[in-house]
């Protein structure tokens, strides 16, 4: 069986934001409390995280989670920026081998913001591998990866596709029937194959208004309409997204199916092969 648990569905700036600012959340509904978008995804004894924001140190012990697997949507600071807990969860918690996956535009971003993780950097193919600890006795292993080419990560397969988030292309994540869309704005038509016969769609609804970069109610529906899946989850939520209004919202539209994530949701998946 696989299992998706939602460690963070905020957008870039989490929910409070620094300060402890709500916006238009309810502080009292625990729902509201987000971190920045991350999910992990077990299947029997493997594991597979997506994104390692900023919340990566507290969002794993949380959920008791120490991921060997990491895919890397883009090369965005709220999607990266806890590669710099790594070297010290490798020598002291993970104590083996971690494999990461990036298309070669996120790897430029992560280089930029983390050089001093590739000293002592070694190729392999598209590898790249970089040692730590005493010795170099643990290894981070950077695979490169694109749009549309399937592999296998810790046991399970990925296709990633593309998506367009403003100016910039992200990676989506299919694996069996469910899909991980944060930070989209809208698909390209090589990447509709993929949204197909979708069970569940964790899908980005940063604003209530219509931006550039993410998506909002009325862009999620016209997705919805489009691609037909059988439930729909929210994620990359504002300070002005309440859960409750939200889920109002869609359920008044007769989208019932539709309604916000929450830091912490867990739900099983069928059709993974």
């Amino acid at each position: 069986m696989t299992k998706i648990t939602i460690l963070g569905c905020g957008a870039t700036y989490g929910v409070p934001v620094a300060g402890g600012a709500w916006g238009l959340c309810d502080p009292s509904n625990p729902k509201n409390a987000r971190m920045r978008p991350s999910v992990l995804v077990t299947q029997d004894d493997r594991s597979l995280l997506i994104d390692i924001g900023p919340d990566f140190r507290l969002q794993t012990s949380r959920a008791n989670a120490v991921p060997d697997t990491i895919f890397i949507t883009h090369g965005h600071w709220d999607h990266i920026a806890g590669i710099g807990e790594l070297p010290y969860y490798l020598e002291e918690v993970l104590r083996r081998d971690l494999n990461i996956y990036a298309d070669e535009k996120c790897m430029s971003f992560i280089r930029g913001m983390f050089p001093y993780l590739f000293f002592g950097e070694q190729t392999q193919g598209y590898t790249s591998v970089v040692g730590f600890g005493e010795s170099n006795q643990y290894r981070i292993f950077w695979h490169r990866i694109r749009a549309y080419e399937a592999f296998e990560a810790n046991g399970i397969g990925i296709m990633p596709f593309a998506q367009h988030h403003g100016g910039s292309d992200s990676l989506g994540v299919r694996i069996g029937d469910f899909v991980y869309s944060s930070d989209a704005k809208s698909f390209p038509a090589q990447s509709r194959p993929c949204l197909t016969n979708i069970d569940t769609w964790i899908l980005d609804c940063d604003y209530w208004e219509r931006s550039e970069s993410h998506g909002d109610p009325e862009t999620v529906l016209e997705h919805v309409d489009q691609f037909k899946p059988k439930r729909v989850l929210l994620t990359h939520m504002d300070e002005k997204i309440d859960y409750s209004v939200l889920t109002s919202w869609f359920a008044d539209r007769g989208y019932a199916h539709v309604t916000p994530a929450y830091d912490g949701l867990e739900f099983d998946l069928t059709g993974t092969s």
